[in-house]
């Protein structure tokens, strides 16, 4: 059985999403940070929460169009990772999108070509069992 493609959501992230671990794409939502999280939405730039809400919206789409036949990945361009992802596939600043570490989709504005990307990964891996 093969591994489903992965798809990175990369950019400069708030520390609130990084917490969630790599299948999350989602701020906190427990009462019990609401404090933590109110603080951290005022102290965060408005990009960064711009591209948490985007990375937000994108695996929504993603899991909604592909369910579990993806895997969907957060990573901050300010972990190691990110910077590692950054200059592998040259993203730079801002927000990007990796799909199965071949199409890079650098502040991707059209849904469709990434979901063509994604079709295009799913139908390179064999059939499972």
């Amino acid at each position: 059985m093969s591994r489903p493609p992965r798809i990175q959501l990369l950019g400069l992230l708030p520390a609130m999403l990084k917490p969630c671990g790599p299948a999350c794409a989602q701020p906190f939502t427990n009462r019990t940070v609401d404090a933590l999280r109110e603080e951290e939405i005022r102290e965060t730039p408005p990009f960064m929460i711009e591209n948490a809400e985007r990375a937000h919206e994108l695996a929504e789409v993603l899991f909604r169009d592909f369910g579990n036949r993806i895997r969907i990945e957060v990573v901050g361009i300010d972990s190691p990772r990110g910077v590692w992802l950054g200059l592998r596939h040259r993203v730079g600043g801002g927000f990007a999108v990796i799909v199965d570490g071949r199409d890079v989709f650098r502040d991707p504005k059209d849904y469709t070509s990434l979901k063509r990307a994604v079709s295009n990964a799913l139908e390179l891996r064999p059939a499972s069992a």
